[in-house]
């Protein structure tokens, strides 16, 4: 099998799972799958369908991929349990979802690794996929399975797994290495001489090989990269579910705990030529109207109170958003909260970490507690009534119990601001090629009292407290400074039932524990422990592009000694090891060069005339797997990407005035969906139509449309749902037409009073064969659990999808000033 067939395959079992839209795909900006394609490659960050498509990494190689000549790329994440329950019972693999190709038929499959508590999902993904997990078992038919991202550090436990292990940015990867793959396939090469190709690469780890050091890409054109994102806009709302701009890579501040900020050193910030393209793309061609300008600290960007100021000035009038959201307090400006806050209030967040100087300045990350009260008052008068605090326990640069200081900080804090407070809290897991990879990271037992303390203190303050697993946060310490043996452990516990161990509702600490308890050695007790300043690390071959471990040592004594390290800049004075050869910081923009950067052209919206309408539109296919919310936000984008400017709702968070008069559920499909919008520059119902359907995903259309008059003041506004009389629906059925006849009979019976009375008489209208089904008039009573699939079900015995059952809203019915239903078009005027 090459591929998996939505009609044949799925179509009985996506409505038996949640959230069905996450295996569809079908998602407006899908390049066509024609072409001339040599070489293939399935990019996966393994976790759920919303959290993949939130990760930026995600984002970028995909986009990447897309340029290359000859490569296709496509993307597959993780099933959530239930779905996994069903491929399995139904002998169905995995597939992507551009193609529905079948996993096991991709040439290569890249994993983006950000959190060391995906990768039972990755195995998952194999394993469903018909791929070999052990990499030394994969026949000549399977695809190369190659890891990355900055949860790969250390590669060591991932090594039974891949075959290899890229560090570093990932575009390097694409220019230096999959260029040449697709050469390589397109002359006849097998994975064996694939594989050959990328193990060549400085940047590739391998668990076959004996590299003594793996020098990690940097990729320099970082700063000037041009390229909108390609990726496809998601049908269902994504965990993150805004246009991201990545504004700088890296951080300066070099924090101890961090090892975001050693993967990415040196930091390079874009150019906002680049910044105001991927704006443009997000907002016109995407739909967004809320950017995160992105980074690890994006309050280090040169003059980004500056940036910000003309960015909300640019996109304000379109209701565009930004949020910045991670900021340092020490690099944040007080105006800066006015201009975020000009559209949309997101949440105000802070990282302090530890509450006290002298700690912070251990960790190389100052927080004023004057600072965060000036700007948390500040805040109060720009509307902010909300903030949220995170800080870790367990740091290692002070023994004993630090919850009395981070209480006395909030209470501090509470007093002073009088604003609802948010505090979370997480242990310190201590990360290879860090200052801190050393250090002791606190059991779990400690970390749970600790916790449970601050929240005891918290009870009667009005604070929400929140907190990390510590169970998961020793599970991510065990991982992340594992070696060889930890990759047994890790397959124990999947091939126990361990999946999406990141989620707390998932996570199986019985599970886990029984696997440790088996392993025949103390797992945890070696996760946790203190390493030996001379001792051999099993991440050490990784070393090459990272902090040398002279400079770690050297930052480890200065934490201890509760001494700061200046930022990194241009100009060095505190060398680290990454910068050499080409590789050097970037931090060279101005605001000259920002305000040049505005004068590149904005898109024109439509003209014309602010006007209501009415309109019609389809739902089919793919489309009938995304749910009524799903929808509204995919009609929210389309606007946009039409040049239709929406009128806005008032309130916090103002949102386009679009409204349905009869939601679908799940499943079904329709030729005749009615909605109603309010725009601030109509043109015309047919241009109105023709831009739409240009803008929408795979199974949407618009089919109709009607400008509305205005509404006069003092006259009653008439709402679509209040309208709604019923539906006309046509009932197929895949298994033929002695089903269809059947069918008929039980309803015939129903109508006529000779069945067993279920209360669904009143709502059957009428009636009728058709040629290949039945035609169904239902009508709408207001009584729960009366509608046409409860109906079709109590016929059948049986849920309708799962005897073959199709079901499609032929069309959406108003009431008339009689009482008889009637076409929307005719009756709202």
């Amino acid at each position: 099998m090459d591929t998996i067939s939505l009609e044949k395959d799925l179509r009985k079992i996506l409505l038996s799972v949640e959230k069905p839209g996450r295996y569809t795909g079908g998602e407006y900006g899908l390049r066509s799958a024609d072409g001339d394609y040599s070489l293939s490659i399935a990019l996966s960050y393994p976790d759920l369908y919303e959290i993949g498509m939130s990760n930026l990494a995600v984002r970028l190689l995909y986009t990447r991929c897309q340029s290359v000549a000859g490569l296709r790329c496509e993307r597959i994440f993780a099933p959530a349990p239930d779905f996994e329950e069903q491929l399995r019972s139904h002998d169905l693999p995995l597939f992507s979802l551009e193609t529905y190709r079948v996993l096991k038929r991709f040439d290569i499959i890249g994993f983006s690794i950000g959190y060391e508590l995906t990768v039972t999902n990755m195995l998952a993904i194999l394993d469903l996929g018909g791929v070999h997990l052990h990499a030394d078992e994969r026949p000549d038919d399977e695809p190369i399975v190659i890891a990355g991202g900055p949860s790969v550090v250390n590669p060591v436990p991932y090594g039974r797994f891949v075959d290899c292990v890229y560090l570093g940015d990932g575009e390097m990867f694409v220019d230096h290495c999959l260029k040449e793959l697709v050469e390589l396939k397109r002359k006849g090469a097998g994975r064996k001489d694939l594989l050959e190709r990328i193990l060549k690469e400085e940047a590739v780890w391998s668990g076959s090989l004996s590299k003594k050091n793996v020098r990690k890409y940097v990729w320099m054109d970082f700063h000037r990269e041009t390229a909108p994102p390609l990726l496809p806009v998601p049908s269902i709302a994504a965990a993150h579910d805004h246009g991201i701009v990545e504004i700088m890579r890296g951080c300066p501040h070099g924090c101890r705990f961090c090892s975001a900020s050693g993967y990415y050193r040196p930091y390079r910030i874009k150019h906002p030529d680049a910044i105001i393209r991927e704006i443009e793309h997000l907002v016109f061609t995407c739909g967004y109207r809320r950017i995160s300008l992105a980074s690890l600290s994006s309050g280090d960007y040169p003059s980004i109170d500056f940036l910000v100021n003309l960015l909300v000035k640019r996109y304000t009038h379109l209701g565009v958003s930004f949020g910045l959201p991670s900021l340092r307090i020490d690099s944040m400006a007080l105006h800066i909260l006015s201009d975020i806050a000009e559209v949309r209030k997101s949440g105000l967040t802070f990282a302090i970490e530890t509450p006290l100087e002298s700690w912070q300045k251990g960790i190389n990350k100052t927080v004023s507690l004057q600072k965060t009260i000036a700007l948390l008052k500040e805040a109060r008068t720009q509307g902010w009534k909300k903030a949220k605090f995170y800080f870790m326990i367990g740091l290692p640069l002070y023994s004993g119990d630090e919850s009395d200081e981070i209480v006395d900080f909030i209470l501090t804090i509470k007093k002073q601001t009088r604003m609802q407070l948010h505090i979370n809290l997480s242990t310190f897991v201590p990360k290879a090629h860090t200052p801190f990879q050393w250090a002791r990271q606190l059991a779990e037992e400690d970390a749970l009292r600790r916790i449970m303390a601050i929240k005891r203190r918290l009870a009667g303050e009005s604070c929400k407290v929140t907190y990390h697993s510590p169970f998961a946060s020793m599970l991510e310490g065990i991982i992340a400074r594992g070696d060889r043996r930890i990759g047994e452990v890790i397959e124990n516990a999947f091939v126990r039932g361990a999946r999406l161990d990141a989620w707390e509702e998932y996570l199986n600490r019985d599970l886990w524990r029984s696997v440790f308890r088996d392993a025949g050695w103390d797992v945890e007790s070696e996760g946790i422990r203190k390493r030996g300043f001379h001792e051999k690390l099993p991440w050490e071959s990784s070393a090459g592009g990272m902090s040398s471990t002279s400079y770690l040592k050297k930052e480890w004594r200065r934490a201890v000694r509760g001494e700061l390290t200046p930022s990194c800049r241009t100009q060095c004075k505190n060398p680290c090891g990454v910068c050499r050869d080409k590789t050097a910081v970037c931090d060279t923009v101005t605001e000259t060069d920002i305000e040049k950067s505005f004068t590149l052209p904005m898109k024109s919206l439509v003209t014309g005339k602010e006007r209501k309408l009415l309109f019609s539109f389809s739902k089919k296919g793919k489309a009938a797997y995304l749910s009524h919310l799903n929808c509204m936000h995919l009609f929210e984008r389309a606007l946009l990407r039409a040049g239709y400017h929406a009128c806005f709702t008032s309130g916090y968070n103002p949102k386009p005035v679009i409204s349905f008069a009869a939601p679908l559920a799940l499943g079904i499909e329709s030729r005749d969906e009615i909605a109603h919008i309010e725009l601030r520059n109509l043109d015309d119902a047919a241009s109105f139509i023709d831009r739409m359907n240009e803008v929408l995903p795979e199974g949407l259309a618009v089919r109709e449309a009607k400008p509305l008059k205005n509404w006069v003041a003092g006259t009653k506004k008439v709402s679509l749902p209040s309208l709604y009389w019923g539906s006309d629906y046509i009932v197929r059925s895949s298994e033929g037409i002695a089903t269809v006849i059947h069918l008929y009979a039980r309803i015939n019976e129903v109508n006529e009073g000779s069945g067993e009375d279920s209360g669904f008489a009143p709502a059957l209208e009428a009636f009728f064969m058709m040629n290949d089904g039945i035609c169904v008039r239902w009508k709408n009573i207001e009584q729960k659990g009366i509608n046409i699939q409860s109906f079709l079900k109590w016929l059948l015995g049986n849920d309708p999808h799962e005897t073959g059952i199709h079901l499609l809203r032929h069309a959406t019915l108003a009431e008339n000033n009689e009482g008889q239903p009637e076409s929307y078009f005719n009756v709202v005027e």
